[in-house]
């Protein structure tokens, strides 16, 4: 295992995550998020730009509450935190947990999307770190078997 200190957030970073742009209504996002299983989708331009990120907690509330229809531009986290992917990951470790959220946007120079880490990806290498071993998700196989094609 790599030395804590020379991870970079690009080492657990998901690559190319799944993205919605600012006119996706709610309950369309919603679906997505429970049809590829995960818990915050970032929010994109035609461009790729980070506009903002939505999380399932805010997707369900908003949901629930009869805003099924609303667009993601009214109701997205538009002030976000985000990283480049050369940033030491105990350095975005530390934003998530001073900023109380549960994902980071990596993006490059440009402010286009390359990345998402989120505070499981954090307890990945937590639980290596401690000596365990990191079990093969579904995520780890597809990315192995598209590496190899």
């Amino acid at each position: 295992m790599q030395h804590p200190e020379s991870i970079q957030i690009a080492d657990l970073m998901t690559r190319d995550p799944v993205t919605v742009n600012e006119r996706t209504t709610a309950a369309r996002a919603l679906a997505l998020l429970t049809e590829v299983g995960v818990r915050h989708l970032p929010v994109v331009d035609h461009g790729r730009n980070l506009l903002g990120v939505i999380s399932q907690r805010d997707l369900l509330a908003h949901v629930s509450a009869g805003g099924g229809r609303r667009l993601l531009a009214t109701i997205m986290q538009a002030d976000v935190v985000a990283v480049t992917p050369d940033t030491p990951a105990h350095e975005a470790a530390y934003l998530i947990l001073h900023h109380g959220i549960g994902c980071i946007p990596v993006v490059d120079r440009d402010g286009h999307l390359v990345g998402i880490a989120t505070d499981a990806d954090f307890v990945r290498v937590a639980y290596a770190a401690l000596g365990g071993k990191v079990p093969v998700d579904e995520r780890e196989l597809e990315e192995k078997e598209a590496a190899s094609v």
